[in-house]
């Protein structure tokens, strides 16, 4: 992976910046319901400057981002990894993210940049979604073959339509918030967001009340942005029901592609196809990873390799 450096060279903040980035999980109620807190600004950043996404795709993609890490947040295995794939109409017209066990999360949009043809008309995110299904794809490694779940898109809202997937797909009461900051200059200062689903045996009344408590808070992001920890806003918003912390782990905007990756990708062409590389070009080929974004440049010499 390539990835674009945002902090400048500064090592301090990007090693300040990537301490606070984790996932916390949590119990309570009575071990009743589980729940997660990602704090994700500088993976937002990190993927905005790869993606070179404007304000409108980050909000989505960054969505998407703190979305699926939140879903990781129950992976045992390290090679454990779930996928999250929106197909839609409307402008967006889909993205396909995906996260693992090691807190790695990368994906795109569909469509580099959202076309509004009348953005005064546009009063939500639901109307650039439009028709369409969200899959979330599972890929366990004790597992013989991955498991998927699909349903159609209710609400245009990445974090509705999730909680919908549980309910319909899984039969659990889940709820998601997912919350991307931003400041005047359109920047992006605080992003994360909360999961909380009900476990098997669930008072149904504390269930609805945990919700309340979460659509209590607000954004996120912008309390991430003035310096609260994920800690502080789980004991906070759920202190009558004793939260209790058990864990937290890394999560990073990181693909693992590589150049060498990539020749082995231009290896598998059809012969042809290398042919028609080797004599036409263009020079020097850029391959790029639509996953992260990543370009892989390969001189004219670094392609003899296709002649073999």
């Amino acid at each position: 992976m390539i990835k674009k450096d945002i902090f400048n060279r500064d090592v301090k903040a990007q090693f300040k910046a990537s301490a606070k980035d984790k996932i916390y999980r949590f119990v309570m109620a009575d071990g009743m319901m589980k729940g997660a807190v990602v704090h994700a600004t500088r993976m937002v950043n990190e993927m905005r400057a790869n993606h070179q996404t404007g304000p409108l795709e980050t909000l989505i993609l960054g969505q998407a981002y703190v979305a699926v890490s939140l879903i990781c947040s129950g992976l045992k295995g390290k090679k454990d990894r779930v996928s999250m794939v929106i197909e839609c109409s409307g402008p967006i017209k889909g993205l396909d993210v995906e996260a693992n066990g090691q807190g790695e999360v990368r994906g795109s949009l569909k469509t580099p940049q959202i076309e509004v043809d009348n953005p005064a008309e546009i009063d939500g995110l639901a109307k650039l979604f439009g028709a369409g299904f969200l899959t979330v794809t599972q890929y366990l490694e004790k597992s013989d073959a991955p498991y998927a779940g699909q349903v159609a898109l209710q609400y245009g809202s990445i974090a509705e339509d999730l909680a919908h997937y549980y309910t319909v797909s899984e039969q659990i009461p889940s709820g998601f918030i997912l919350s991307v900051f931003f400041d005047d200059h359109q920047e992006v200062k605080g992003a994360g967001g909360i999961f909380l689903q009900a476990l098997p045996g669930a008072d149904i009344e504390l269930v609805a009340e945990a919700e309340k408590m979460m659509l209590a808070i607000g954004s996120l992001g912008e309390l991430f942005a003035k310096g609260q920890t994920p800690e502080d806003i789980i004991q906070q918003t759920f202190s009558t029901l004793k939260p209790k912390v058990l864990e937290s782990s890394r999560v990073e905007f990181f693909c693992r592609c590589s150049k060498d990756g990539m020749v082995g990708y231009l290896l598998g062409l059809p012969r042809e196809d290398k042919k028609d590389i080797l004599k036409n070009g263009p020079y020097p080929l850029v391959i790029r990873c639509h996953h992260c974004n990543s370009a892989y440049e390969f001189a004219k010499e670094d392609l003899q390799i296709l002649a073999d």
